[in-house]
């Protein structure tokens, strides 16, 4: 394995020796230019630009889109709000042409807003409201001691 890395390095050796002879051979033919001669950089720096006060450059705000995860949410809130109200409306003029009286609000239950801790408050002052949140819990959370 040493003799092949040593037969690489040769040839490597010889390709950039061949490619810069081809290189010289190139130049003479295409007459360059010669380059303007180079100004030396100075040794020290000026002094009044060092004493000169730059302002700092001033930060670039750069806004981040963050979604919201509750505006899905909050639209289909919005449309069951606008289907529930349609509903209602059209329940109301259905009362008004067959003559009967409309639904009264004490008695019916409370409309849902999506607000858990909202709506269980109102579920809870509703006239029912107390007896169906027990009867929900004996339905979810059987009585088996009674058993």
């Amino acid at each position: 394995m040493a003799g092949d890395l040593e037969d690489f390095l040769r040839r490597a050796a010889e390709r950039r020796k061949a490619k810069a002879a081809q290189q010289q051979q190139q130049q003479p033919q295409q007459r360059r230019q010669p380059a303007p001669p180079r100004r030396p950089q100075p040794e020290y720096t000026d002094r009044r630009a060092e004493r000169i006060v730059r302002p700092e450059p001033e930060p670039v705000l750069v806004a981040e889109i963050v979604e919201d995860p509750l505006a899905e949410r909050r639209r289909k809130l919005a449309e069951a709000k606008k289907a529930a109200a349609k509903a209602q409306a059209e329940a109301a003029k259905k009362a008004k042409r067959s003559g009967a009286a409309a639904p009264r609000s004490s008695g019916a239950a409370p409309a849902l807003t999506g607000d858990v801790a909202g709506d269980l408050i109102k579920i809870l002052q509703h006239p029912g409201g107390l007896r169906q949140a027990i009867l929900l819990r004996e339905i979810l959370d059987r009585p088996e001691h009674r058993w």
